[in-house]
């Protein structure tokens, strides 16, 4: 209970005085300076440029080149042959914005505008990207030389449903025209 009372007292000081609430403003926004200065800050390349900006992360991958790698690691099954992959989805992905935060204070209201943050490359802002969620997938349908087999057909629907992580009611697989 006398911490509180304490903290009060300093809050009401603090509201009488404005110097002292100008100064404890100015430590609190000298400390975030500070730390943000000493966990790396904005980084930049050789020349003291900061990065450039994508519109997609480095560790992204395109729904082709989904459809591509899939394709790849199914016809390494033993008996599956030649293998053909699509792959429909719910939606598009989604990017997720690192967003800036700023607080007005004024009295005893206060207001938050959030924007998202943006970084310079020459003439050109672009936000920055923190990650893609990926969208979520609806189907998936192989064609192999050897689904004929019903061992293979198993095999690759296995591997699909492990790969992309959905149920195996959203895979279907079908035997390749010769």
């Amino acid at each position: 209970m006398k911490k509180a009372s304490v903290f009060e007292k300093f809050i009401k000081r603090l509201r009488e005085d404005k110097k002292l609430e100008i100064t404890v403003y100015a430590v609190i926004l000298l400390s975030a300076v500070l730390i943000f200065l000493l966990t790396g800050g904005i980084s930049c390349n050789s020349e003291g440029e900061a990065p450039e900006s994508t519109h997609e992360p480095k560790n992204s991958i395109s729904e082709e080149q989904l459809e591509q790698r899939l394709e790849s690691i199914l016809s390494t099954i033993d008996g599956a042959g030649r293998v053909r992959v699509m792959i429909t989805f719910e939606n598009t992905s989604e990017l997720v914005t690192a967003m800036d935060s700023q607080v007005s204070v004024s009295g005893d209201s206060s207001s938050e505008d959030i924007t998202p943050a943006l970084v310079s490359s020459g003439n050109e802002e672009s936000p920055i990207i923190i990650s893609e969620k990926m969208p979520s997938i609806r189907g998936v349908i192989i064609v192999a030389e050897g689904a004929v087999n019903i061992r293979v057909r198993v095999d690759l629907q296995t591997a699909a449903q492990t790969v992309l992580g959905i149920s195996p009611d959203r895979i279907n697989v079908f035997t390749m025209q010769p």
